[in-house]
């Protein structure tokens, strides 16, 4: 690629704008006007989420009703995160918490405050989450001393045990072919993980369909930038990475970000909206903070509470309304730059990431463990993600808008799908959803 200068900018009030001729035809639309569909027209594209298959929508719009429900029950087991709490999952019409032992009253109390949303049942856990997460760690302690055919460690959300996943065995036989010829050690089997680790829980052993992938590879939008748009990371004249912005973000001193994956840029880059090559090239600013164990990073510069619907060259727009955790079952849509939206995605489990050096992040790590994803599975088979939808919107409805649930992270292969959910954002930022309202 030619070496030339990033484009110049000068600010005008919040505004940047590019000091390059852009033709009117191309000219973004403004993302405060830009919201819904375009006024007088019917939204015909097939990807829109106000187009779902029949079932789909039946689906999420009862999963839609018992938010509230999530969100009560998650809050009460994080000011107690040593109870015996184990998980929530969507079953049959309603909500199943899954528990250890006996109620906490302030779970008790939760409970019957989120029983007003709808039916939640309560079912005995072998294991809560505390328990499950520190046989997790025994595992990461044994994994990051040395290379192995380990992928994931998934916590089940019935509190039943640990479910790994390893790389296809054709990989890991390449893999390991490749260490002997160089002289390193024999690629670890997971079996050989477990013992080393000492496992006292339940433990199952898949292979995953494919190896992971960070998948970092629409695209002319101005600031207050919405979510869904395609944005570069550049150091200098150096390009990091090609990725999906997320969520508008603020924290409680009102600052505004754009949230996005952290294995797409670090602090030191700077974020571009849209492509180098085209006319339509506008900074949105540097990479604030970071945190790769999570994958996720913020931008700075203003988000806005808007994310992109439809296809990956369509213009309809929905608002964000709200913002919830992630339950097993629960059905959610991502919105990348790549694939447009995409939905009909079920969430399984939580799970933690073993990054592979065959798909290393913007300044080439890899062999470290990424926490806390949700591992995910496309209900019909059908590709969840594709490169350059990293760090896009995670979303499940919330009548004509969305509610954010996070952002997307990456793949196994095939119809699989990680992404990194509220609570970690919560917990490593303090930041929030930018969200619609009447005097937005």
């Amino acid at each position: 690629m030619p070496k030339r200068e990033l484009p110049q900018l000068r600010l005008i009030g919040a505004v940047a704008t590019i000091l390059i001729a852009i033709p009117s035809a191309i000219l973004p639309a403004s993302s405060a006007l830009a919201s819904g569909e375009p006024p007088g027209q019917s939204n015909l594209d097939p990807q829109s989420i106000d187009n779902l298959d029949p079932q789909t929508l039946k689906t999420m719009r009862q999963q839609e009703k018992l938010q509230p429900a999530l969100q009560e029950l998650w809050d009460a087991y994080y000011t107690e995160p040593t109870s015996g709490f184990a998980g929530l999952a969507f079953e049959g019409d309603g909500l199943t918490m899954y528990w250890k032992g006996g109620l906490t009253p302030k779970m008790q109390s939760s409970l019957a405050q989120a029983r007003n949303s709808g039916a939640v049942t309560v079912k005995p856990a072998a294991f809560s989450m505390l328990e499950l997460r520190a046989e997790g760690q025994k595992i990461k302690d044994v994994v990051e001393k040395q290379a192995s055919n380990l992928q994931s460690i998934g916590y089940e959300p019935d509190g039943s045990g640990l479910r790994l996943k390893t790389i296809p065995e054709e990989q890991a036989t390449q893999f390991g072919l490749l260490r002997t010829q160089s002289g390193k050690a024999p690629l670890v089997r997971a079996e050989q993980i477990l013992a080393e680790a000492q496992v006292t829980v339940p433990v199952k052993i898949e292979a995953a369909t494919g190896r992971a992938s960070l998948m970092s590879s629409r695209t002319d939008d101005s600031a207050p930038w919405n979510g869904g748009d395609r944005f570069e990371s550049w150091r200098g004249l150096d390009h990091r990475g090609t990725c999906t912005t997320g969520f508008g973000v603020h924290s409680g001193n009102g600052h505004s970000w754009v949230l996005t994956a952290g294995h797409c840029a670090s602090i030191g880059d700077v974020a571009y909206q849209g492509n180098y090559n085209s006319p339509a090239f506008y900074e949105m600013g540097p990479v604030n903070s970071d945190d790769w164990r999570s994958d996720l990073l913020l931008i700075d510069t203003k988000g806005w509470h808007v994310i992109f619907d439809g296809g990956p060259v369509s213009t309809y727009k929905k608002n964000v309304y709200s913002w919830g955790y992630w339950a097993a079952n629960e059905q959610v849509c991502q919105s990348g730059m790549t694939s447009g939206v995409i939905c009909g995605i079920k969430e399984v489990r939580s799970a933690d990431f073993i990054v592979s050096c065959n798909t290393p992040d913007s300044d080439g790590d890899c062999g470290y463990t990424q926490y806390g994803l949700i591992d995910c599975a496309q209900v019909n088979g059908q590709t969840a993600v594709r490169p350059g939808d990293s760090g896009g919107p995670v979303f499940t409805l919330d009548g004509d808008g969305v509610r954010a649930k996070g952002i997307t992270s990456g793949s196994s292969g095939g119809s699989t799908f990680h992404f990194q959910d509220w609570a970690d954002v919560i917990r490593l930022f303090g930041a929030y959803p930018n969200v619609y309202s009447s005097t937005s």
